[in-house]
C-alpha cells in the first residue's frame, strides 16, 4: 500500500470512494495552497482511500475534511496508513494540531482516531441540529 499526493486523474475514482465530494470539487482542491489531498493505493496501484486536510494558518490547526476508505477494503490497514500519511502531511505544512469531529455515535472512524493517538478534546451539543442527538465530538492529535 502506498500513500501519495493526489493528482487530477484520481478525481473520478476518489469521488466513488468519498460520499461527500464530486470529482469537480476534488480537482478544485489541487490549486488551494493550504489543502492537501492524499490517496492510498493497494498493491496493484488502485486507489482505495482518500484523505483531505486543510490548514488554518492563523492558529496552526489542520482539519480533516475527508478520510474514507472503500467499503470493500476496510479493516485491512488502509485507514491507519492513510491517517498516518495525513499526520505527516499536516506536520510538513506546519500545523501544530490535526483535528476532526464526528457525531457522538460509535463508529470505526472514532476507533481509528483513538487507536492512533487522537484524544477527545471537546464537544458541541448543537453541531448536528437535525439529528436525534445533535452532539458533535472533537478529536485532536498534537503534532
Amino acid at each position: 500500500m502506498t500513500v501519495r499526493p493526489a493528482a487530477a486523474d484520481d478525481a473520478s475514482r476518489c469521488a466513488q470512494v468519498s460520499d461527500t465530494r464530486s470529482a469537480e470539487e476534488l480537482k478544485a482542491l489541487l490549486g488551494q495552497p493550504d489543502v492537501r489531498w492524499l490517496v492510498i493505493e493497494d498493491d496493484t496501484g488502485r486507489v482505495v482511500g482518500i484523505g483531505i486536510i486543510h490548514l488554518w494558518r492563523w492558529n496552526g490547526v489542520a482539519w480533516t475534511w475527508d478520510l474514507q476508505v472503500d467499503e470493500q477494503e476496510r479493516r485491512k490497514g488502509y485507514g491507519t496508513a492513510l491517517l498516518k500519511g495525513m499526520i505527516d502531511a499536516a506536520r510538513e505544512m506546519g500545523a501544530k494540531v490535526l483535528m476532526d469531529f464526528s457525531d457522538s455515535r460509535p463508529s470505526d472512524l472514532i476507533l481509528l482516531y483513538l487507536k492512533n493517538g487522537f484524544r477527545i478534546c471537546g464537544t458541541n451539543d448543537r453541531m448536528f441540529p437535525r439529528e436525534k442527538d445533535p452532539t458533535g465530538v472533537y478529536y485532536g492529535y498534537d503534532l
